[in-house]
């Protein structure tokens, strides 16, 4: 036998003979690679298997699996996993399925009023203070406090800023004078780190005692407020009679001022005797009061999502002003921000 065939062998079937196999390098690896394709096939196969079943999963489904998901880490997560999912996470269709799921991550606490500030919610040198179990949500907002420093600030550099409101992610901020005299507002969202300044009105001048101002959907249908879409009212009080302003974003020319008889509302509150002392006297989730003259005889509320004014006679239970106000933190601007 040639000394160039190896000692392998192969038995045809049906028969009873060796056939000696020339065993080569060329063949080995050709055997190889053979093996090699079979196994790459099969896996290649295997993957289109899995991502046709993964892309039959239609958008809505997919939404509701994420809407399941107990933080937004893990939708930061799943974005990741794919081009379509991040689409579908980004996209407006969860966003309009969550736009009502919001959830509070921690307060803004602030300092008590001074004794002439008084008239007004509390607001003074506010502070975020992380919940209870949301320092993951607290990770994925990319702002471990929502610090305020980004805010404009005086010539001598200081912020004196108040907080007059928080509502659906968004701060309204307020700055006054050392006389108490109203110098402009802000609102701001501290997730993004963006803000927008509201014009001053020409009400605002005067001896006019500024009780407080408070955010509002532009819309009363809408379901989210914004930077591009909100709404703010303040209420002043002068000669006796409490006033209520609005302020629309949407207006032409950067939003324009209103009052609340020009909106064919109640916008004024008669209290009787302009020389009473007006306090604040707390806030519940629709409403803010304030009680005028010596033992509260004559009480102003404002419904927060009308902007409309009105009197009673009684303050509701248990009403006192809070130094603390809820951040609630919208889901899809989260993942908006994290993923852009």
């Amino acid at each position: 036998m040639d000394q160039r065939l190896s000692s392998a062998s192969v038995i045809f079937p049906g028969r009873r003979r060796f056939l000696p196999i020339r065993k080569t390098k060329h063949c080995e690896s050709r055997l190889r690679r053979s093996a090699g394709h079979g196994d790459g096939r099969r896996r290649r196969r295997k993957k289109a298997q899995i991502k046709s079943a993964t892309e039959d999963i239609p958008d809505e489904l997919l939404c509701l699996v994420f809407m399941r998901l107990t933080s937004p880490v893990y939708l930061v997560r799943a974005a990741s996993a794919c081009r379509r999912w991040r689409r579908v996470i980004a996209a407006d269709v969860l966003g309009g399925s969550q736009a009502q799921q919001h959830r509070v991550i921690g307060h803004y606490h602030v300092d008590e009023p001074l004794a002439v500030a008084a008239t007004r919610p509390p607001g003074r040198h506010p502070v975020f203070l992380p919940g209870a179990g949301t320092k993951d949500v607290v990770v994925v907002a990319a702002a471990a406090a929502l610090d305020l420093d980004f805010l404009p600030r005086t010539e001598f550099g200081e912020l004196n800023w108040e907080l007059a409101d928080v509502r659906g992610g968004l701060l309204l901020l307020a700055r006054f004078s050392h006389a108490q005299d109203l110098l402009g507002l802000v609102a701001c969202d501290p997730l993004a780190r963006r803000y927008k300044t509201i014009p001053f009105s020409a009400w605002f001048h005067g001896q006019r005692c500024f009780l407080g101002a408070f955010l509002r959907p532009e819309d009363d249908d809408a379901a989210g407020i914004s930077l591009s879409d909100f709404g703010v009212t303040c209420v002043l009080y002068r000669g006796g009679i409490a006033k209520a302003y609005a302020f629309s974003s949407s207006a032409a020319g950067g939003g324009r001022w209103t009052s609340g008889a020009a909106r064919g509302r109640g916008g004024a509150v008669n209290c009787r005797d302009g020389y009473q002392p007006v306090s604040f006297a707390g806030s519940t989730a629709g409403s803010a009061y304030w009680t005028v003259g010596f033992g509260a005889r004559v009480v102003v509320a404002l419904d927060k999502e009308t902007g409309e004014l009105s009197s009673a006679s009684v303050l509701p239970d248990a009403l006192r002003p809070s130094l603390d106000y809820a951040y609630e933190l919208p889901w899809p601007p989260t993942i908006r921000a994290c993923l852009s």
